[in-house]
This record gives C-alpha cells, structure tokens and sequence, in this order.
C-alpha cells in the first residue's frame, strides 16, 4: 500500500470512529481499528476466524471456530454498519469487508445510478459483484423468457389498487427526500429473543451438543428479520420478551426438549420435544422447530398479535399486520397499512427490513401503475435495503421480485437463490420463488413450491393454490384435492385461487355438484351468476392473461361447462 493510500485509509477510519453509531458500540470500533492496523502492516497472510476472536473482540486461547460463529456475525454486523454509514454521509473513498473474508478495503465510493427507470436491464449478465449477483444490464440481450413472471401468484386487482403505497411515498416525494438524506430514524422494537443453551448434567458431551444445537438455532433464527437475538447469560434480566430454553429430558437419554418461555411471566408459550437418535432426523426437526417459532406465521409472531391486536403503529406493528394480510387478504386492513407502512419507511429509513416489506408492497401495486416514477419506486426501495444488509434474505429477495415484475427472469432467479441461501427456512421467500419461477416457465419453480409447504404447514394460502394448479395441469386431481382442502380448512378467510383449485380438483374426480357450489359461491362473490362465463370471472381477480387461459384448459378439461367461456 503507498503512502497516499494508507493515509486515505487512516482518514476514513477516523471518520468512521468519531460517527456516533461506532462511538455508542466500542466493540465495533476496537474491531475497526485492528482490521485497518493490520492492513496498514503490510502483513499479506489473510486473517482467520480464530485471529479475529482472540486478538480483536477479547475471546480466550480456547476459542473453538468450528463450534463458534462470533467472528462472522461480529463482521457481518460490521459490514452493515459500515455499509449504513455511507449510506448516510457519503464521501469520494469508503471501507468495506468482502463477503467471506476478514478484510478491510479502500474503493471508490459507488453509488446507485441515477437513472432510476431503468435499474434492471432486459437481460443481466451473470456475474457477481462483491459476491452478490450483478445488477449490470446487457442492453444487447432481450428478457430471459418473453413470458416473464405473469405465472400463478394470483393477486386480486382491489388488494392490488389499494395497497399502491406508491402514491403515498412518490406522490409526496417521501422516497426522494429519505433516499437522499440519509435520515437515520430510532431502532424498531422487534420481539426480543434470549437463547439458554443448558448443559446439563452429563458434563463435556452435553455441553458440546448443545453448543452445536445452539449454533443451529441462532443460523435459524437470525434468518427471519422480524426478531432479535441474545445469549442469556449476556444480557440482563428483562432485557429480552421471550426466553427459548433447551432442557435434556432425564427420563429419555435421546430426546431433548425445547420451551418458549415469556420472559416476565415465566409462562410456557410453547414447547415441543426432539429426538436425537438419528442426527439427520433430528437436525430437520429443529429447522421446522425454528419455523414454528419464528416463521411469518409461527408462535412469536401469533403472540405479538394476540398482545397487539388492531395496532397498526409505524415499525414492528405495521410489519406483523402486513404479514397477516399477505396470508389472509382481510380488506379491512388495507387502508390501516397504507398509513402505517408510510410511517414506517420515513421513520425507519435505515432499517433494512422495513424497506423490503415496502418494497414487497410496492412491487405488487407498481405493476397496474403507468407513472415511471412509480414503476421504479419497487427497486428503489429493494435496492436501498440490500445496500444496508448485503444479508437480509428479505432485502435480497426484493431485488428478485423486483427483477421478475420487470420481465427479467434471469436476474429474479439469482437474487431469489441468494436469498434462499441466505435463509432456507423462510417458507414465504422459498414459495414465491418458486410461484415466478413458475411464471417463467422454469421446471424448478414447483419443486421450491412445494418445498415451502412442506417445511411449513402455515405457508401462504396462495402458495398451496399455485401448486395445486400445477397439479390440475397434470391431471393429479386427488393430490390437488387434497392438498386445497387443507389449506381451506386451516384458513378463516377465502382464497379465490384456492377455492377455484378445490372446484376444478372436485369436478375432474366426478363430484360435479360439490364443483357447482363452489363455483356459485365463487361467483356470488364477485357479483356474478354461476352461468356467467368462466373467463370473465377469471377475469376479476387474474392479471395475467396467460394464465386465465391455462385455467380455462383445465375448466375445459374438467367437463363443468359445455365451452369455456372464452
């Protein structure tokens, strides 16, 4: 390094230590000053996860790396607050940590091109930048699949319109004024989770497994965005809302328990015992156990509604209702979470799960919107969230859902395989994949489909209803039968494209009258008969016009009507 870059180097540490986010996190900056001495030593030998433990955040001569993730999670945090501060403030240079590697670089300061409307190109170019997929456009190359992702992610047009949050944040320039300002709001108060790893009393062999356990769990866990983890013994009392204690079962050498305790009242939430037996076994019990607890529809979240209720306050509030109208579609909550997801986006502007759910939400209202600006306030908004948390599985698949609205099949599956990586218990990231990928006509789509249902029986009613379509399209009437009558039965609101699957699935296997009731049903709903043609029925709530034909074949081929209606 010449002298004219180490100085540089020297005055970009400085700046970043004198910012009060590093001052008010000494253990940051302690971890910054060794990275930037050890680079300005000239020493080329890279540093490993047990250097950085020891030397630079105070762990013991002891210190296991393959038991003990504190390294990376130390960089990782490091990295997002290092990515935060530019961010904010700007500058020519900027410091940065590649992904993988315990490194401090100086690179030019890069930010997002101006060119707003056109972000993603019509195709991509396949290469990664800092380990991530490149966003680079190849103005040369036409979309991935002249189809785009039109496929079977049914949206109903009215949620659609009213959830345009996009005339909210563009209309008043509230997206222009945060992206660039850089205003930083106060910390979400997400549902704090302490983890106490038990030994037990057999001594090394248990404290090792449950060291192993505990890894698992916190990888898991750290997964979904909506929650925040702490070691017990590390924090002091009060300071978490709930406690997951693991308990060796004496009465069952090869069974362990797991318990959710409510932190203040000691009251058991939830618990659920595993058996040890088979360690392939026992490893996929504890990653749906970890759904269980902290998935879209898992326990912490049911909790904080039943405390919550109707709150629909900017941040962790607006989030939880967000997530309950994805999955059940209650009219009643659209108007609430236009407000409240504006609220949060101008306080939170920093907080990377916060821009992904407003990206999610803006992503669907942006496709039945022609303003330019609009259109583009999706990826804006999906592209500020990954530049805060390169690992937000959230923010990564909003760059995805972004790229296949635009028609870019290539790109959305990239971002969307990342983000998988980033958390494979995620079972709403892991099934709409899978819908658009669908939608793109790519032969994977169903397979990640249908993986989000089995990982978790509470997936979103809309997934179950894409691969039951895919099944009717295969002739599979009794599995698509019975796979939409679970999901109708376990849900206390209708599903039209889950109900429309039930009636083709009832039809094809003779049951014409239950088809019939269904579909009068259906009609009603949409203030229509049951002699109405099915197309314009179809036509209310389905966007896409290819796949209103799909369906019409499997109507056809179901025998309820003499013609289609098409």
């Amino acid at each position: 390094m010449d002298d004219s870059s180490a100085l540089q180097l020297c005055l970009e540490r400085d700046r970043l230590l004198s910012d009060p986010e590093f001052v008010r996190a000494p253990s940051m900056s302690k971890l910054l000053r060794y990275l930037v001495d050890y680079k300005l030593s000239g020493n080329s030998v890279p540093l490993k996860s047990y250097t950085i433990a020891t030397e630079a955040l105070g762990r013991d001569a002891d210190f296991d790396t393959q038991t003990d993730s504190y390294p990376r999670v130390q960089m990782g945090r490091l990295r997002r607050m290092l990515d935060s501060f530019y961010l904010r403030k700007g500058g020519e240079n900027r410091l940065s940590i590649p992904p993988q590697k315990y490194e401090i670089m100086l690179e030019p300061n890069i930010t997002p091109s101006g060119d707003q409307d056109n972000l993603i190109g019509e195709g991509t170019n396949s290469s990664t930048v800092d380990g991530r997929p490149s966003m680079r456009a190849d103005t040369d190359a036409g979309p991935s699949n002249g189809k785009g992702a039109d496929g079977p992610w049914v949206w109903n047009r009215g949620l659609l319109a009213i959830l345009a949050v996009v005339v909210l944040l563009v209309g008043s320039s509230i997206l222009t004024y945060y992206l660039s300002t850089g205003r930083t709001g106060s910390e979400i108060a997400y549902p704090r989770l302490a983890l106490d790893m038990a030994d037990g009393p057999a001594g090394a062999g248990r404290s090792q497994f449950s060291e192993s356990v505990g890894n698992q769990l916190v990888r898991g866990l750290n997964g979904f965005g909506g929650i925040r983890i702490f070691e017990e013994q590390a924090g002091e009392s009060g300071m978490s809302d709930y406690l997951l204690r693991l308990h060796f079962l004496e009465a069952a050498e090869d069974k362990i328990g797991l318990r959710l305790l409510d932190q203040q009242s000691g009251e058991i939430l939830w618990s659920r015992e595993l058996d040890t037996v088979d360690d392939d076994a026992f490893r996929l019990e504890l990653d749906q156990a970890i759904i269980a607890l902290a998935g879209p529809n898992g326990k912490i979240a049911q909790t904080e509604i039943s405390r919550l209720g109707n709150d629909y306050s900017a941040g962790y509030p607006c989030l939880l209702q967000f997530d309950l109208f994805i999955r059940y579609r209650d009219p009643e909550k659209r108007a609430p979470l236009q407000k409240c997801l504006q609220k949060s986006v101008v306080l939170f502007p920093t907080d990377a799960h916060v821009l992904s759910v407003a990206a999610f939400a803006l992503n669907m209202a942006e496709r039945f919107n022609t303003n330019p600006a609009a259109r583009s306030a999706g990826m804006l908004l999906a592209r500020r969230a990954e530049a805060l948390d390169h690992n937000s599985p959230a923010a990564n698949f909003a760059v995805a859902q972004s790229a296949f609205f635009a028609g870019d099949c290539a790109t959305g599956v990239a971002w969307g395989k990342k983000a998988v990586a980033l958390n494979p218990l995620n079972s709403r990231i892991i099934g709409y994949l899978g819908l658009y990928m669908i939608g793109c006509d790519n032969p994977e789509g169903e397979d990640y489909a249908a993986r989000a249902l089995k990982l978790d029986p509470n997936a979103d009613l809309s997934i179950a209803a894409a691969v039951a379509l895919q099944m009717l399209k295969r002739g599979e009437a009794s599995a698509a039968r019975k796979l939409t009558s679970e999901y109708m039965a376990s849900s206390p609101r209708k599903e039209p494209a889950l109900e429309l699957a039930y009636m083709l699935s009832s039809a094809m296997l003779g049951e014409k009258t239950e088809a019939r009731r269904v579909w009068k049903t259906m009609a009603a709903d949409y203030g229509l008969t049951e002699n109405s043609p099915p197309r314009e029925m179809l036509q209310k709530w389905i966007d896409s016009p290819t796949l209103i034909n799909e369906i019409l074949v499997i109507i056809n081929r179901s025998g309820m009507f003499k013609n289609n209606g098409s």
